[in-house]
C-alpha cells in the first residue's frame, strides 16, 4: 500500500471519518497598534542612536567629531542623521530601523484591504480614503522597504577642501565628481521616501478621521483635523525644499549659514523644522493610534481577522 494512502486511513481512523476536520487557523491583529510599534521603533533607535554618539564623543579611547561629519558641515548644525550614522550605534539602529520598516510595511497591506473592504460593505464616506489609499500605498510599501539603504549609503566627511554646492564658483561637475557629495545624495534620496512614506501614512489617517469623525478628542471638530493635514503638507514640501537648496547651492529662506566671526544664524529654526517634521508625522500619529488600541478619547478600534484554510476545491477534494 502506497504510504501516502496509508497515512489517509490512520487520519480517518483518526477522527472517524474519511474526511478530517480542515484546520483554520485565525490572527487578530490590531492594526492601529500595528502602526503605533512601527513609528515607535525608528524613534527608539533613534534615541540609541543619540546615546551611543554621546558616549562615544566623549571617550578619551575612541573619541568620535560629529562636527566633522558632512551633514554638520553642509547644514552648520547636526542634524538627526548625524546621530544615527555612525558605529557603534549605527548597526543596532539599522536592525532595529529594519523590524520598523518590516512592521510599517505589514500595516501598509492590511490597512489598503481595510479601507476597500469597509467602502466595498457600503461605508460610501471612504471614497476620498479608499482612493488615496489605492494610489499611494505602493508608495509607501517601496519607500519603507528600501529605507534602510540610508545606513549603506552613510555620509562621510568631507574632502579637504570642502566642496560648498552654495560657492557660486564651485560648478557641477565639481560637485558631481565629489564622493561626500555624491554619497550624501544617495543618503538623502532614501530618507527623503522615508519622510514622504511617513507624510503619506499621516493624510491618509487624518482623511479617515475626516470623514468619520473618529479622531480621539478632536472626532467633533473636523476642522482641527484639517488644520493638522494641511500644516504637515506644509511643512513636508518646506522640509523638502530646505534640503534641495543646501544640495543646489540655492538660498532658500530659512537656511542656516555661518558669518565671519562663526555664528551660526537660523540653527534654531532649522531644528524646528527638523523635529517639528517628526512629531507632525511620527509622533501624533502614535498618539493618536495608541488612543484608538485603548479606547482614550474615542471609541476603540476593531481589531481584524487574517484566517488561513484550504480553498473549498480542495476541501471537497
Amino acid at each position: 500500500m502506497p504510504d501516502h494512502q496509508s497515512s489517509t486511513d490512520e487520519t480517518s481512523h483518526l477522527f472517524g471519518n474519511k474526511n478530517p476536520p480542515v484546520r483554520v487557523t485565525t490572527w487578530r491583529i490590531p492594526l492601529e497598534l500595528l502602526k503605533a510599534v512601527g513609528l515607535t521603533l525608528p524613534v527608539a533607535g533613534g534615541l540609541y542612536g543619540v546615546y551611543s554618539s554621546l558616549k562615544v564623543t566623549f571617550c578619551d579611547t575612541c573619541p568620535l567629531d560629529l562636527y566633522t561629519t558632512y551633514i554638520y558641515t553642509l547644514f552648520h548644525f547636526i542634524h538627526t542623521c548625524v546621530w544615527i550614522d555612525n558605529n557603534p550605534g549605527k548597526t543596532y539602529v539599522a536592525i532595529v530601523f529594519i523590524i520598523g520598516m518590516v512592521i510599517l510595511m505589514l500595516f501598509t497591506v492590511l490597512e489598503k484591504e481595510r479601507l476597500k473592504n469597509n467602502y466595498a460593505a457600503g461605508d460610501t464616506c471612504l471614497k476620498p480614503v479608499a482612493i488615496f489609499s489605492k494610489y499611494t500605498w505602493l508608495i509607501r510599501f517601496v519607500s519603507f522597504l528600501v529605507f534602510p539603504m540610508c545606513f549603506v549609503n552613510s555620509p562621510f566627511a568631507p574632502s579637504d577642501p570642502f566642496v560648498d554646492p552654495a560657492d557660486p564658483t564651485v560648478t557641477w561637475e565639481q560637485l558631481l565628481a565629489d564622493p561626500p557629495y555624491i554619497a550624501f545624495v544617495v543618503h538623502y534620496f532614501f530618507y527623503l521616501l522615508w519622510q514622504l512614506s511617513c507624510a503619506l501614512l499621516a493624510i491618509e489617517s487624518s482623511l479617515y478621521h475626516y470623514v468619520r469623525g473618529t479622531m480621539p478628542f478632536f472626532g467633533s471638530c473636523p476642522t482641527v483635523i484639517m488644520i493638522y493635514l494641511c500644516v504637515t503638507v506644509i511643512f513636508f514640501l518646506y522640509y523638502t525644499v530646505w534640503i534641495v537648496g543646501f544640495l543646489c547651492g540655492v538660498w532658500i529662506p530659512g537656511h542656516t549659514s555661518v558669518d565671519e566671526d562663526g555664528v551660526v544664524h537660523n540653527e534654531k529654526l532649522g531644528n524646528f523644522i527638523m523635529y517639528g517634521y517628526d512629531v507632525l508625522v511620527i509622533g501624533v500619529p502614535v498618539f493618536f493610534s495608541v488612543c484608538r488600541t485603548f479606547g482614550l478619547g474615542c471609541k476603540k478600534s476593531e481589531d481584524w481577522v487574517i484566517t488561513f484554510s484550504p480553498l473549498k476545491k480542495e476541501q471537497e477534494n
